[in-house]
């Protein structure tokens, strides 16, 4: 993975990590959200896994490029953050028959799921992992972070449906555009304990 930072990246002076790669409206959100005491479920690594491990209690980081998860674990060992693991989960969007193999690789504690606050949701099957996050926030309550919301390439009728009965909240980054001239959106929905 490169280490270089792409447009639009941001660096934290709070700790010298790259921001999740948000949009930077969402990131001004986040930066007043109290997640040092988190577990964090991350579909989708990246750069922004050592800022999250920086940030929070423990990181579980399910990645389907094994270059990428490479990368992600040597940043964060290299910034000395050993709160939370990398799992590789090698299976793309037309392995529907081996999706849970990628929704449901993070591990199991005391014989079920960790107990997570914050979903983050910007990698691949986003359908499914938005319904896994739904369930394991469902649990305990917590926030449910989706990328590129309704973006081209992403644009799915079906996560919106899934996401209608709980409280959203979309954040475009209006200088950024897609090819079809619809603008970057960041979004978060609460999802309460059942």
């Amino acid at each position: 993975m490169n280490r270089e930072l792409v447009q639009w990246q941001v660096i934290d002076p709070s700790n010298n990590c790259v921001f999740p790669w948000f949009t930077h409206p969402f990131l001004e959100v986040l930066k007043t959200w109290d997640i040092a005491p988190a577990t964090i479920l991350e579909y989708g690594g990246g750069r922004s896994t050592a800022w999250w491990r920086s940030k929070s209690d423990f990181v579980v980081s399910i990645e389907s490029n094994q270059t990428f998860a490479e990368s992600i674990e040597e940043e964060c060992q290299e910034n000395k953050l050993y709160n939370g693991t990398v799992k590789l989960s090698v299976v793309n969007e037309g392995y529907q028959q081996r999706k849970d193999e990628y929704v449901k690789a993070y591990p199991l504690l005391l014989g079920g799921p960790a107990r997570y606050s914050v979903v983050v949701v910007d990698g691949i099957l986003r359908y499914e992992c938005i319904q896994e996050g739904i369930q394991l926030l469902g649990k305990h309550g917590g926030k449910l972070i989706v990328d590129n919301w309704q973006q081209d390439g992403f644009i799915c009728p079906a996560c919106a449906d899934l996401l209608k009965p709980y409280e959203g909240h979309v954040y475009r980054q209006e200088d950024h555009t897609d090819h079809h001239g619809n603008p970057w959106q960041t979004a978060y929905w609460e999802i309460p304990a059942l």
